[in-house]
């Protein structure tokens, strides 16, 4: 399959559906924890009903952490303890989150991220329901190799 007929494909080929997520009152320890044992860098924020809220990225909370962490300097370390179990997933958290639907094309999706600075795009359903992530890591999956079969 070319890169052209790629993009006229929909997301749900491609999507990351075992998506993990935190509720907005989750505090930032978990997602600090999720993103330290986890090999990914977005992480969507949910309510009680797994309607999108948001999403934290994992530069976003590095940004947050004092920098002396990286020095492993005590302090930090214990600056960084309060300041993660003080701060809930909602006071991190993106708001104004860009979103797909599960038949939007992939071009859209490149569109949108050849426009803007994040790697990673919520789909949602009707009701803004979370049923997966789409990022620019699946993209360049999809440019090398064939569509996954659809369930």
């Amino acid at each position: 399959m070319n890169t052209l007929e790629i993009l006229k494909r929909p997301v749900k080929e491609y999507m990351t559906t075992d998506v993990i997520t935190v509720l907005t009152n989750s505090q930032l320890e978990e997602a600090k924890t999720i993103f330290d044992t986890n090999s990914i860098h977005h992480l969507p924020v949910v309510d009680d009903e797994n309607r999108l809220e948001g999403i934290i990225s994992k530069t976003d909370l590095l940004l947050l952490m004092d920098w002396g962490t990286k020095y492993d300097l005590t302090s930090s370390k214990r600056k960084n303890a309060f300041l993660l179990k003080s701060n809930l997933a909602i006071d991190l958290m993106e708001e104004n989150v860009v979103t797909v639907g599960a038949d939007d094309t992939v071009e859209k999706c490149y569109d949108i991220f050849k426009e803007n600075y994040f790697h990673a795009i919520p789909v949602v359903d009707e009701d803004h329901k979370l049923i997966g992530l789409i990022t620019t890591y699946d993209l360049l999956i999809a440019a090398y190799s064939q569509p996954m079969a659809v369930k």
